[in-house]
């Protein structure tokens, strides 16, 4: 039986704000804390990275999990493997669609964009 593809990359978790850091006027000072976001980056459209042909051919399946750096002006400037699917094509592939993404930019409170941290998971999966 033919195998058909199935594939999910879903945006997760929230996203952390990278913001200059202000100086730390002690240890449990909440003022020193990194200030809230109220929305994440996340994708400007569904994101589908192509399944590698090679991948697919050797039936390869996993799932990758990579953190990215969105600028306020939802560029990603830096992607990287946060959890390996076990494959290198998987992986490849991945960080290479992502790299190139555009993202709606993260939110502070005050309605700005800021840069941020995000994590996606890209999963390949084989169906029949």
């Amino acid at each position: 039986m033919k195998k058909a593809l199935a594939f999910a990359a879903v945006l997760v978790a929230a996203a952390a704000a990278m913001v200059q850091a202000q100086p730390v006027t002690g240890a449990n000072d909440p003022s020193s804390a990194m200030p809230s976001l109220a929305a994440n980056a996340r994708p400007e459209k569904p994101l589908s990275p192509e399944y590698p042909a090679r991948a697919k051919r050797l039936e390869q399946e996993g799932l990758v999990m990579v953190s990215l750096r969105v600028l306020a002006s939802g560029v990603v400037t830096d992607a990287q493997v946060r959890s390996s699917s076990g494959y290198v094509l998987l992986d490849e592939a991945a960080l290479h669609y992502l790299r190139d993404a555009k993202f709606v930019p993260a939110r502070d409170q005050s309605g700005a964009p800021v840069d941020s941290l995000v994590q996606i998971p890209v999963s390949f999966v084989l169906q029949d």
